[in-house]
């Protein structure tokens, strides 16, 4: 199936995505700094099982925000940015989002694979819903699956941060539409 492009008369991404897009970015922001929180917090206390299971709910939500991401992104063309980008630019742009969105959807897949083969399952905060783990956990494989899982994440901070700056790039320096369009 080919790509079909946004109406031409829209010069903004489809609202879905606008609104899937900042939603993710908060998401991601608050999966970094409950991580952080966690190892200021005391092993065993009530306030660091939370930030853990905040962690990771905010991961499973961003796998289901993610995947329809990529799909409605497979099926259509984004609208263009005006003015037009260079060719080698516009190549550069599509690897680096290539990249963010095998991140957000690698990462919190790496993230329930530490929680599942580790036996601890799935814990929905602030609820007494539980995903159960595997009944014959691996914690060699879990710390493995953990090792990754932490490597992946330091190195997305510089993917994001670079996805930042060039979106302050788009605005401050080149001065073209390529941010509009996600507002």
């Amino acid at each position: 199936m080919d790509p079909q492009p946004f109406p031409v008369d829209r010069r903004r991404y489809p609202a879905f995505l606008r609104h899937t897009h900042w939603l993710t970015a908060f998401l991601v922001l608050l999966a970094y700094l409950t991580i952080y929180a966690r190892d200021w917090l005391e092993r065993g206390t009530p306030e660091r099982m939370l930030v853990g299971q905040l962690h990771v709910l905010a991961g499973l939500l961003i796998l289901l925000l993610t995947v329809p991401r990529i799909l409605m992104r497979l099926q259509q063309v984004p609208p263009p940015i005006l003015p037009p980008m260079p060719v080698a630019q516009r190549l550069a742009a599509g690897l680096a989002h290539g990249v963010l969105f095998i991140f957000l959807a690698v990462q919190p897949m790496l993230g329930l694979c530490i929680q599942m083969v580790s036996g601890k399952g799935i814990s929905f905060p602030l609820t007494s819903l539980k995903i159960p783990g595997l009944s014959h956990p691996d914690p060699e494989l879990a710390k493995a699956f953990a090792r990754l899982h932490e490597a992946v994440g330091e190195l997305a901070l510089y993917v994001l941060a670079a996805h930042l700056l060039a979106a302050l790039w788009h605005w401050r320096i080149r001065q073209d539409d390529a941010l509009q369009r996600m507002l």
